[in-house]
């Protein structure tokens, strides 16, 4: 007979009531922020494990980024809470059940991991009342639109020789699974400090983002870094990174004294993390014929958009100016700013994002008053691709001239474009504090551990007056 792995935490962690979950993931749906869109093929996620009243929102945060894709397989590595063992216990076959129904585990999978790791062993008894894998499903039957099958992993007390065996594994096996992604449950700091949760916490995610496993292990070892869900989490980035993985990205992060709003007692962090596969050369290369059908696109977008006309439909034969590109257009009157808007990363195809900025520019930059169909004689047009955002570790990384940044703390974010430093002539210093600025933050925010620093190149073209 085949295992049935039965709800262990349902009603608790989770409504019981297929109606009421459904309700609470709704509005845990619409109320999480919508991540910017990963940039490469997603193919890992940590998402937190508490109840859903305390960790829901960050949870469906991330999970947003999965809804869509053809997932088929899930992955799932969980730390063990209840049960104490050394290794990797993975359900072998069977069925799990949450109110919206049965979900079949992956056998054939779980057999060959099995089989050749020492470290991933069979087990069924150390999931039976353990929460950390189940409350990440209910997530994924709402957001995946195909069936799906699952392997869990629950992880207990690791080495890192014992991580460097399973992962090993586990990338050999996953090279042959098709339309898999890989789900590390998690949650962070758990003490009884607001403000040394905010502190462990940063630290703790900046080393994974730096998608440095030793150093993220050795941090937690040491009690500097907290996640309960570490063993999984290291196993999981060096599989990951073995398997072409080259970056990370903070998706959203809260703690229970935040969502609660109780910031006197027992608080415990929360963060989603995504992680992706970009290819070597992920900078676009553009041919001058491409950045003058740019340019011809952003200028005729704009004139018929003050002019009030319908905007023309365009249809770019070169693929390049089909494939997803953030990217600014900037629009100068006699030399001065008149308009500047973009999207971070990309959306949707490059020319459709021209197009929409450009409109955007010269009718919605809240700096100025749109654009008048006399002054359109007079305006010059300079677009920006943008590269992928990198996380800058070290401040020192960032080489003006080359390089825009990006500031964000918390709900706070602003961005300068690389030409912006070189026109104004500001040194590196100068330039971080700007962008410090630009955010709405004080200058020297930089230097706060708790503030995120990303860095871009761009492909800047433009015309003349």
């Amino acid at each position: 007979m085949s295992e049935i792995r039965k709800p262990a935490v349902a009603g608790q962690f989770y409504p019981g009531d297929r109606e009421e979950l459904l309700g609470v993931l709704d509005a845990l749906f619409s109320y999480a922020p919508t991540p910017e869109a990963v940039t490469g093929e997603l193919m890992g996620l940590i998402s937190p494990h508490a109840g859903y009243a305390y960790s829901g929102t960050v949870a469906a945060a991330g999970y947003k980024l999965v809804k869509g894709l053809p997932i088929k397989n899930v992955v799932l590595l969980g730390p063990s809470h209840q049960a104490v063992f050394s290794g990797v216990a993975a359900y072998p076959s069977g069925k799990w059940v949450t109110p919206f129904g049965e979900i079949e585990v992956n056998s054939e999978f779980v057999a060959e991991l099995t089989s050749r790791s020492k470290t991933i062993f069979p087990n069924t008894i150390f999931h039976t009342a353990e929460h950390s894998i189940e409350v990440q499903l209910p997530f994924l039957q709402y957001i995946l639109d195909e069936e799906f099958r699952i392997a869990p992993l629950l992880v207990g007390a690791v080495t890192m020789e014992l991580v460097e065996e399973a992962a090993d594994t586990l990338a050999e096996t996953l090279e042959g699974l098709d339309d898999w992604i890989l789900i590390m449950s998690s949650d962070l700091y758990h003490g009884y400090s607001y403000e040394e949760c905010r502190i462990t916490d940063s630290k703790t995610i900046a080393h994974i983002l730096d998608l440095n496993e030793n150093e993220f292990y050795m941090c937690i070892k040491q009690g500097e870094c907290e996640a309960c869900g570490y063993g999984g989490i290291t196993i999981g980035m060096k599989t990951l990174k073995k398997l072409g993985v080259n970056s990370a990205m903070l998706n959203f992060y809260a703690n229970s004294a935040e969502i609660t709003g109780n910031y006197v007692g027992y608080v415990v962090g929360y963060a989603s993390i995504s992680f992706s596969r970009m290819g070597v050369d992920e900078r676009p290369s553009l041919t001058e014929d491409e950045k003058d059908e740019l340019l011809d696109i952003a200028k005729k977008s704009v004139e018929a958009a003050v002019r009030g006309e319908p905007i023309p439909e365009f249809s770019p034969k070169s693929q390049r100016l089909q494939e997803p590109w953030g990217a600014f257009v900037t629009l100068k009157k006699h030399g001065q700013l008149r308009g500047c808007i973009g999207y971070i990363v990309g959306l949707k195809p490059l020319y459709q994002t021209v197009k929409d900025v450009a409109i955007s520019a010269a009718l919605n930059d809240p700096r100025f008053p749109p654009v008048t169909p006399d002054e359109l004689p007079h305006l010059s047009y300079e677009v920006s691709v943008l590269t992928p955002l990198q996380k800058v570790s070290d401040v020192n990384e960032i080489q003006v001239g080359r390089d825009g940044l990006l500031i964000k703390r918390g709900p706070y974010q602003g961005l300068l474009l690389p030409q912006v430093a070189t026109e104004e002539g500001w040194d590196r210093k100068t330039f971080l504090d700007h962008t410090c600025l630009k955010a709405g933050l004080r200058l020297g925010c930089w230097h706060d551990p708790a503030t995120e620093i990303y860095r871009f190149e761009a492909i800047v073209f433009g015309d003349e007056e």
